[in-house]
């Protein structure tokens, strides 16, 4: 029964090593979309900033135009102003001119807003680009890493499964059935040591003889408290 016990034994540390193995890989894809997520996330940050400058610089383009057809009537009703014959006239053509020039130092101080202000988002565009650079490339140095402890993680997994079926064709079939059954009902654990007079799957004191023998490893003892069958690892205090 001691060479049966440490085989299970060895079997349930395989089986924990296994479901570290699994949880890691269902965490593994949750954690590259929080990185795809993360990587969609600063790049449209940057498309926003790019499509703002180029909203700004189209704003600029339209008024720098309109201002140039408005200098050009200035310059063209000016042309007219050889051809008045009357004092009433000339005053009507300078107030016309008076208004039309008004407006464009309006403009003009608009665009010149305009500019002060794509200036200043391009500069932050600039800063924008180069912290997102930054963070893309911790993104793809997670990701990296990430894809080589999967790749590790699956070797890891082929190695313990045909360590698995070598010791299952080793154990019993009768002590595989009881063990498998003690792991579904137990959290996938169905063997542990003991310490202390202690078992260390539910740490709850276990009777003192009851230590002892479990301390031999030569018969099949399950903890009176969650049934796990007791395994000595002999790194407890004996008495």
């Amino acid at each position: 029964m001691k060479v049966q016990l440490e085989l299970l034994w060895e079997l349930q540390k395989i089986d924990r090593e296994l479901k570290c193995i699994k949880e890691d890989r269902d965490r593994y894809p949750k954690e590259m979309k929080r990185l795809d997520e993360k990587h969609r996330i600063e790049k449209e940050r940057i498309q926003k900033e790019k499509e703002k400058v180029e909203l700004l610089e189209k704003e600029r383009r339209k008024k720098e135009g309109h201002l140039s057809g408005e200098q050009d009537k200035v310059k063209k009703t000016e042309g007219r102003m050889f051809e008045i014959k009357t004092n009433k006239e000339y005053q009507a053509l300078l107030h016309e001119i008076e208004i039309v020039k008004d407006a464009n130092n309006r403009e003009e101080e608009e665009i010149l807003r305009l500019l002060d202000e794509i200036d200043e988002v391009k500069q932050n565009l600039a800063k924008r680009e180069k912290e997102i650079q930054g963070v893309l490339e911790k993104v793809e140095a997670e990701r990296k890493t990430i894809e080589e402890k999967m790749a590790r993680d699956d070797a890891g997994w082929k190695k313990q499964m045909e360590r698995r079926e070598a010791l299952l064709k080793q154990i019993e079939s009768n002590l595989v059935r009881r063990y498998n059954t003690l792991k579904e009902k137990r959290y996938g654990v169905g063997v542990v040591c003991v310490k202390d007079e202690t078992c260390q799957g539910c740490f709850v004191n276990i009777p003192p003889q009851m230590y002892i023998e479990v301390q031999k490893n030569s018969a099949l003892i399950q903890c009176p408290n969650c049934n796990r069958i007791l395994y000595w690892d002999g790194n407890g205090k004996t008495k």
